[in-house]
């Protein structure tokens, strides 16, 4: 499979690329200094807010290993069912340049809550990031977002960002405490996988 040539740039405008972001998702996710050597700046920070039925969901975590691998795991679609947590299925269905379509069916659970969800992604896949939003509308009215990726001394910070209007009832309290859930569990999944490429 191919994947889009990242183009790497210094330091400098790393940051400038990270603090836009972050003042872009001003509210949503705290904003910290980043150190690649403190233990805490491996932690993920994932925040989840609600405004009349519609989630924001915003997450920013450092690998130790290169853009280049990162966006490799991103867009390994058909494999994603293989490492990333609840997803049942993901079939590439259409593809040109710099446009991926992708169908998935997912389970997640919480409690005594079950939910079924099926999406078809249309991704637009850039040098460093890559814009998804789902077509069908049959699990949610609106779902789209963001992975951006920024590479710095070898390492990348990814920020991960969501928007997603739900077309099923669910509490607020559990849709939120789920959301944010299943994002610590997609970095985790994502972290392992980028960590065993980079092994083998």
């Amino acid at each position: 499979m191919m994947i889009p040539h990242l183009k790497t740039s210094g330091g400098r405008a790393c940051v400038r690329r990270i603090l836009v972001s972050a003042l872009i998702l001003a509210g949503l996710i705290p904003v910290a200094r980043l150190n690649a050597t403190d233990d805490r700046a491996s932690a993920p920070a994932v925040t989840v807010r609600e405004e009349r039925g519609v989630y924001s969901v915003a997450a920013r975590f450092q690998v130790p290993q290169s853009t280049a691998l990162a966006l490799a795991v991103l867009t390994d679609y058909e494999q994603i069912p293989r490492f990333m947590p609840g997803v049942e299925t993901s079939i590439v269905l259409e593809r040109a340049s710099g446009l991926v379509i992708v169908e998935q069916e997912a389970v997640s659970h919480l409690m005594m809550f079950s939910k079924r969800v099926h999406l078809v992604l249309e991704i637009t896949e850039g040098a460093d990031i890559l814009r998804f939003r789902d077509r069908s509308g049959l699990s949610f009215a609106r779902y789209e977002g963001t992975w951006q990726l920024c590479e710095e001394n070898g390492h990348t910070m990814i920020l991960y960002a969501l928007t997603a209007e739900p077309s099923f009832d669910v509490p607020q309290f559990l849709l939120k405490r789920l959301l944010r859930r299943d994002a610590g569990l997609m970095i985790e999944g994502l972290r392992r996988e980028i960590a065993e490429r980079s092994a083998r």
